[in-house]
């Protein structure tokens, strides 16, 4: 009993599919601790944008309201 063409195209797809999801798999997930260190950075360096944007326009206010 032979296999119909479009079945074994569909088989053939499919054996590749797995395949790439394996090899997808094999790849070692990010960290808790990377992922925490990622998000605590990302945190830090916005907040020192923060802080030096806020004191230029602090300065700046209070340079003019001296002269």
């Amino acid at each position: 009993m032979s296999i119909p063409r479009d079945y074994q195209a569909s088989i053939e797809q499919l054996h590749q599919e797995v395949e790439a999801l394996a090899k997808e798999m094999r790849r070692p997930a990010p960290t808790t601790i990377q992922v925490t260190l990622l998000q605590f950075s990302i945190g830090a360096a916005f907040a020192l944008i923060v802080l030096t944007v806020v004191a230029f326009v602090a300065k700046q206010v209070f340079s003019l309201s001296l002269r």
